[in-house]
């Protein structure tokens, strides 16, 4: 009932203004920033009781401070974009400058009373258009204020930026990339970031403090899960900010990066904006792999458009902002078996079907579209309120390509809806921040052959009808509040507390039809001629669950001199149904867990849960600590460093088979030549009989084939955490802001699955599952908290913002790292535990990555930018089925591309090249540009041989399926050289 009254106010307070009602999980978060400086007179004496007051260039809504009796003062809440600030001494002395402010900055900005204003120019870079006032357009000559005294490990990306360099499809994640330690994927089919050695799902993304973490499963962010789609519409973004390292307490929901970003805002003028830009294969060369197999050239086109407009209602009161964009691709994807020719051939023999059935290519059709609308109403001085709402509708056709036919495919659709009310106030020497949030998040791939059976024929051809149609819903209502209080002397107190309900509703309609897997395989005497197994769904159920969050912090920015600032803070998390808490274990499933052998890593006590026993984890304390120390106190030389835990989430998709497969049992049929037992594991003798569903709900009830799998999960399951340390030093070298940062994360309790019915007392080869048969289950898989993670890395960083009176601006991060995992990833079922695998690269891993991006204004209005990225190559795991190709047999390891790049220096490069001009029309500026992507027609291959058998097949004497040296894959990570056209105007 208190839920129920909580999402009902909560609701009727996010829409009052439209009468719609919505659901989300979100979390508000740092989007203001705070200017801290020391005032001093011509003598250099510091001066108290000056004034600071800072008006806004958009809204004329203005911000004081006073400073204190060490000269200092500290503007707080302050929104990104352009001011004007003037500090008057007691004896009323003068400072006054132009500034632009990012977002979440800790900026600094000392003064000199009666100093004359320097010319802006390198050593602050001026804004450009469009990146100074809070709706992107405002032009204001000053300067943009360096964040130099702050241990947090971060990059911020300007308007200038998102307008002006080049990019593949207007994702604004994109620009992740630019800060060190942040890899994005740019794939076809899947676009997020992630950093460390950690997995995308622990990064997290908020819009104007709204989270869009996906709790459901991996990706990161609501939405983004196998998806090409873009988060939220870049056009209406109006900067982010990405944190790396030593954020601060109030972040949650993370083991490592986050993305903060605010979105635009109308102004007292009148503003808006139209693009559009388009490529498609006609512009775009055709590919290695193309030539190489004499390949016409595949269907491809990409339009994207869209339209803003923002402005005010009421002069310095009231103002609106709305944004549209659509996103329409087609892009086709190869079908191309990697079977070896004697897998090939025998699967050709066992089927009466030839590849040419399946392969060639097919296109993938994707349409998105976006729409963003914000009000702003500012009554006085303290007071701000924002009100928006956006909504991302999406379809996919995908989950093809490779070894995968087109039949397979499924349509991703997907929507995301977030409603958002904030409320700020400012008083004398505080800032309350009230936010209350709601996120709907529909994610429904749909199989576009639900009928038809699926035929999986290892290494060879996967058809046939998809395994599953999924329906997946996270509703989250969230309410927040941050209060920081600056009446201390030298300290910025800040306490925030949050509270979020997170619905859950999962229907997983997987194996409608049988899917059966064929394996050739010597060891265990299978072939193409007969499945090694099929699975078969035997229920339909939806499961549905709610979790309570709880945060808490207190942290505290601390001038000890004017030299030396400490950050400390301590956050406090707690879910109460974090672990599906209330599930109940079935006195089968109870049974069958005492049935088996307790180990060090299994205790079947510890996986019967009774409502009552298993407790939600209050363990989530997470200490902050950073400091940083101005060496001469004027910014040019600040050494910097932090440590801290930081605590995530376990996906609800990682306990939820449980519950689920209890409702929606799978059943596993095994089979064989002659129903012998293989791995311990019975079989029954093939029949093609069983390749209808009919057949098998027969041999399911005439024998103990077809039982479901039992998942448990542990009861004192832990959430993932982070432990990071770093140590850097920033240093001005004329207009160049160098810094240097060591980096260490260690990262624990990541989840996975355990078989718990191996051999010789839970410490052998798997699998006795005699115990589990009497109580109606085939095997036993249980949930351990055992994934650990380390990475070590050092980040360099060379940064000079574009100025119009410098004419250039350049941004290279470097990153020399190493990342590892033991274990598997959901799954470790090929060793007793992950600990047992030792530590490997972990995928993705990448030992050097270069990203360079610069802006250079040319004659005639012309502007020339680059986003450049070059990289030694990322690991990929490899699989050795040489001793069999079930659990307990395979052997992994890692291996990484050869390097093809600039004389075999790099295994990756990619060029991308932007010429623009911009021309005054009808009051407004046009803006043509032409971009030149992968400029260099670079071969960055993926796909890579990653499986082998040296086993040694009798008729040819040679290994039935030798590793492929990692040269040329069978895939491109980037799209050969095209040429994009964009044009827009803005007034």
């Amino acid at each position: 009932m208190k839920h129920t009254i909580f999402r009902t106010a909560l609701v009727a307070a996010t829409t009052l203004a439209t009468g719609a009602i919505a659901i989300a999980p979100a979390s508000a978060q740092t989007t203001t920033a705070s200017v801290r400086g020391t005032v001093r007179d011509a003598a250099g004496a510091v001066v108290s009781g000056a004034t600071v007051v800072a008006v806004s260039s958009g809204t004329n809504q203005t911000y004081r401070a006073t400073t204190d009796a060490s000269g200092r003062y500290t503007l707080n809440g302050i929104r990104a974009g352009a001011y004007a600030v003037t500090i008057t001494g007691p004896s009323g002395e003068v400072f006054t400058r132009d500034v632009t402010v990012g977002i979440a900055q800790s900026a600094s900005l000392d003064a000199t009373l009666g100093a004359a204003a320097p010319a802006t120019g390198d050593t602050a870079a001026a804004p450009d258009s469009g990146d100074g006032g809070s709706d992107g357009e405002i032009v204001v000559t000053g300067t943009r204020l360096a964040e130099t005294r702050t241990s947090e490990i971060a990059t911020n990306v300007s308007q200038q930026q998102l307008r002006t360099l080049p990019q593949t499809d207007r994702n604004f994640l994109s620009f992740a990339a630019l800060a060190p330690g942040v890899r994005y994927n740019d794939s076809e089919t899947d676009k997020g970031f992630q950093a460390g050695a950690s997995t995308a799902s622990q990064v997290n993304v908020f819009i104007d403090g709204v989270s869009l973490k996906n709790k459901l499963r991996e990706g990161g962010v609501a939405g983004q899960q196998n998806s090409r789609g873009n988060p939220f519409g870049q056009l209406a973004v109006q900067e982010f900010r990405v944190l790396t390292q030593n954020y601060k307490a109030e972040y949650e929901q993370a083991g490592s990066a986050i993305i903060t970003a605010v979105t635009k805002s109308g102004t007292n003028e009148f503003h808006g904006e139209v693009f559009g830009q388009y490529t498609d294969r006609s512009l775009t060369e055709r590919s290695f792999l193309d030539r190489r197999n004499d390949r016409d050239k595949p269907a491809f086109e990409r339009k994207q458009y869209g339209i803003s407009l923002g402005g005010p209602i009421i002069k310095d009161k009231l103002f609106f902002f709305g944004a549209y964009e659509g996103n329409d691709q087609d892009r086709a994807f190869i079908v191309d078996s990697t079977g070896s020719a004697a897998n090939i051939a025998a699967f050709q023999a066992a089927t009466g079907r030839t590849l040419a059935d399946f392969e060639g290519n097919y296109v993938s059709p994707f349409r998105g579209d976006f729409y963003f609308g914000k009000l702003t109403f500012t009554p006085d001085d303290a007071q701000t309120f924002d009100l928006s709402y956006s909504r991302r509708e999406e379809t996919d056709i995908q989950g093809f390509g490779g070894n995968t036919s087109y039949e397979f495919a499924e349509n991703k659709l997907n929507t995301v809806d977030t409603y958002l009310l904030k409320w700020t106030y400012r008083g004398d020497s505080f800032i309350n921040e009230v936010n209350l949030n709601y996120l709907n998040y529909v994610f429904n791939p749909t199989s576009l052959n639900p009928g038809s059976p699926s035929f999986n024929y290892d290494s060879v051809i996967l058809f046939g009808g998809r395994d599953s149609t999924r329906r997946e819903v996270q509703q989250g209502y969230t309410i927040r509040d941050d209060f920081t209080y600056t009446a201390l002397e030298g300290h910025a107190i800040k306490a925030g507390a949050r509270v979020e309900i997170t619905d859950i509703e999962f229907s997983n309609l997987a194996f409608l039809q049988p899917g059966y897997i064929f394996r050739v395989d010597a060891v265990n005497n299978t072939d193409f001629t007969f499945p090694a197994e099929a699975r078969l769904g035997l229920g339909n159920g939806t499961v549905r669950g709610s979790n309570t969050q709880l945060g808490f912090y207190l942290q505290d920015d601390w001038d000890v001199t004017d030299r030396l600032q400490l950050n400390v803070g301590l956050r406090w998390d707690y879910e109460t149904n974090g672990n599906n808490n209330n599930f109940v274990t079935s006195p089968a499933a109870a049974a069958a867990l005492r049935a088996l052998p307790a180990t060090s890593y299994f205790d079947p006590e510890n996986y019967i849960s009774t409502r009552n026993n298993r407790k939600a984890f209050a363990g989530a304390f997470a200490p902050r600590f950073g400091f940083s120390y101005d060496v001469k106190d004027d910014g040019t030389t600040v050494f910097f460093g932090g440590f801290g835990r930081y605590y995530d989430r376990n996906n609800f998709n990682n306990t939820v088979d449980e519950q689920s497969r209890t409702i929606n049992p799978i059943g596993v049929f095994r089979f064989s030549r002659d129903g012998a037992p293989r791995n311990g594991l019975p079989t029954v003798a093939w029949n093609p009989n069983y390749l209808t569903r009919e057949g098998l709900l027969a041999l399911r009830a005439t024998s103990t084939s077809g039982l479901p799998e039992l998942f448990a999960v542990k009861n004192d399951t832990k959430p993932p955490v982070n432990d990071q340390v770093s140590l850097g030093i920033r240093q001005q070298v004329g207009p160049l802001q160098v810094a240097v940062t060591g980096s260490y994360q260690r990262g624990r309790n990541g989840y996975t699955n355990l078989f718990a019915t191996r051999r010789n007392g839970g410490t052998g080869p798997c699998c006795d599952t005699s115990p589990l048969t009497p109580f109606g289950f085939s095997n036993a898989l249980i949930g351990y908290d055992g994934l650990d993670t380390r990475y070590k890395a050092l980040y360099v960083t060379v940064d000079k913002p574009y100025s119009r009176t410098s004419g250039y601006g350049v941004n290279i991060a470097y990153t020399l790292s190493k990342g590892e995992q033991n274990g598997g990833d959901l799954f470790s079922l090929d060793e007793v535990t992950p600990d047992d695998y030792g530590w490997r690269p972990r995928n993705g891993d990448e030992r050097h990555r270069l990203v360079f991006s610069g802006i250079v204004d040319l004659p005639l209005g012309f502007q020339f930018s680059t986003l450049s990225t070059f990289g030694s190559g990322q690991a990929f795991r490899v699989t050795d089925v040489t001793l069999g190709s079930d659990p307990g047999q395979r052997k992994f390891t890692a291996s990484y591309p050869d390097k093809n790049c600039i004389g075999g220096v790099f295994a990756y490069c990619e060029v991308n090249l932007t010429l623009a001009n911009k021309l005054k029309i009808l009051g407004g500026e046009t803006e043509i540009a032409i971009d030149v992507l992968n400029a260099f027609n670079n071969n960055n291959f993926s796909g890579f041989d990653d499986n082998f058998n040296n086993q040694i097949d009798p008729a040819t004497g040679q290994a039935r399926d030798p590793l492929e040296a990692a040269r040329i894959g069978r895939d491109l990570l980037t799209l050969p050289r095209r040429i994009q056209f964009r044009v827009g105007y803005r007034f």
